[in-house]
């Protein structure tokens, strides 16, 4: 029977305790050189020690810190230590002055756990990573048989051997096709030789007629089946393999050719797909990035609440009406949705765009900006041909105009981080290709925005960078954009 291999953040549980046991033992040095005595029976160290292991194992999964551990450098283990480490540092400190703790110099403790913490667990991270690689390389390394034709030797063994890491020890290769040729076998794994030195060793066992007889007489675990582009699915032979109670491993190469770096097999409407995506995202990170979006949510619109009465004020006013602007918009895969804005621009704004485009040569761009848009409330051209900003240009500098989309995102028509929606009419003219960059929930920041906010004017960039964010998302890369989008704000730089 085969026994999958667990994925995600649970099969690292390993590494997971051995990490705070580690955190553990240096709270516990830390705590004996600064109390002395008694340190075991005081509830508050117990205290911290749970709230630290609580919040140590937090950091662990959302930024996902042992996903391919076995493959990561001494530095690059290095820095993904410090990373960790510097985030939960940072949650214990303000859950400890939200507590307001007192009695207990904490800031001593850390001076001395801290780095006993990054040593020690750096130090067991390399020695336990050594061990089992040592582990797998000499007792739990499944023997497979890898089943290709031999034109594909120089392609598919080296990107096996890569990609091995001790799991797999090679039985040998099975020529497949309906003319195998041992000698070009032989002559493809001996131009290996100075790169893979290992390729030479690994023997020829079978051909495609001979596999089961093999298979029959010989002990292999399991057998990797690469099928060439526009050659047949061997359904025949790979049944009675399964018959044989073998675990086959079928790799479709001519999918490769698929531009997507996210394919997934899955069950639809009951038949077996493959299915590709520009980007992808795990049931846990939709769940954390909801979870992210509704606690920012919250604290965005309580925040808004409290700027209605200065700033709905000030836009009365310089410009009487409302002080919400809602305006359709496209969200994720086209759908329509509601946007809400704090009024930056006079009523009549919308009305008087297309003329403003025209007049600027604007009115084919797929993106309308404007350094001085005299619908913003009081800008205005002086005598001396300065522009004077007035009340909306300082909402929309300190980007005031864009709190009340917090509600779209409790909603759930938008996320914290995304990319910008385009109006109804931009999508409109949108090329296929531009549609990608709404595969994905608007946000009300996103890469492009702290990438150089309203200084990017070239389209395509704009949705270069969208694609960028989609392909590579990951909760990790959420939370720095939200961290250098209140830099950029703070800062005001590409503001328009």
């Amino acid at each position: 029977m085969y026994k999958r291999r667990v994925r995600g953040w649970s099969q690292h549980i390993d590494f997971m305790f051995l990490d705070n046991l580690c955190a553990f033992v240096s709270l516990l040095v830390g705590f004996l050189i600064v109390e002395k005595e008694g340190v075991l029976g005081s509830r508050f160290f117990w205290s911290i020690v749970l709230e630290t292991i609580l919040v140590n194992l937090v950091v662990m999964i959302v930024m996902d810190t042992y996903h391919n551990v076995l493959h990561h450098s001494p530095w690059d283990e290095l820095l993904l230590l410090l990373g960790q480490a510097g985030y939960m540092v940072l949650i214990l400190l303000v859950l400890q002055l939200l507590s307001q703790t007192t009695g207990t110099d904490l800031s001593k403790i850390t001076l001395y756990a801290l780095p006993l913490y990054l040593l020690s667990c750096y130090a067991m991270r390399q020695a336990y990573k050594s061990y089992l690689k040592k582990k797998h390389h000499i007792f739990n390394r499944h023997s497979l048989i890898i089943a290709l034709e031999a034109s594909q030797i120089s392609t598919v063994i080296p990107r096996i051997l890569r990609s091995n890491y001790g799991i797999y020890r090679f039985t040998g290769i099975a020529i497949m096709g309906d003319n195998p040729s041992e000698g070009q076998a032989l002559q493809e794994l001996h131009l290996l030789r100075d790169e893979y030195p290992d390729a030479e060793t690994i023997p020829i066992v079978a051909t495609a007629d001979t596999l089961e007889q093999y298979l029959t007489n010989n002990w292999v675990d399991e057998v990797y089946l690469d099928v060439p582009p526009k050659a047949d699915l061997p359904v025949d032979l790979i049944n009675r393999l399964m018959r044989m109670g073998i675990t086959i491993h079928t790799a479709l190469t001519h999918l490769d050719d698929i531009e997507s770096r996210h394919k997934n097999v899955e069950w639809i409407c009951g038949h077996l797909t493959i299915t590709t995506s520009l980007g992808y995202i795990s049931g846990r990170d939709l769940f954390l990035k909801r979870l992210m979006d509704i606690a920012g949510g919250l604290i965005g619109s309580l925040v808004t609440l409290i700027l209605v009465p200065p700033v709905g004020l000030a836009i009365w006013l310089s410009d009487p009406g409302p002080i919400f602007f809602k305006q359709t918009r496209i969200g994720e895969n086209g759908k329509k949705f509601h946007m809400f804005k704090f009024r930056s621009m006079y009523m009549d704004a919308e009305a008087r765009k297309k003329q403003i485009a025209q007049e600027t040569g604007q009115e084919d761009q797929l993106m309308f900006k404007l350094e001085h848009d005299p619908r913003i409330i009081g800008q205005k051209k002086g005598r001396n041909g300065k522009w004077k900003k007035g009340v909306g240009g300082w909402i929309r500098d300190l980007s005031l105009d864009e709190f009340p989309q917090f509600f779209n995102v409790l909603k759930g028509d938008m996320s914290l981080v995304g990319t910008r929606p385009p109006t109804v009419d931009e999508w409109q003219r949108y090329e296929p290709f531009h549609r990608s960059r709404m595969s994905t929930r608007p946000g009300i920041t996103g890469l492009w925005q702290v990438s150089g906010r309203s200084k990017i004017r070239d389209f395509d960039t704009v949705v270069r960078l969208d694609r960028e964010y989609i392909e590579n998302w990951s909760l990790k890369q959420d939370i720095y954009i939200l961290v250098k989008t209140v830099w950029v704000v703070l800062l005001r730089k590409g503001a328009m």
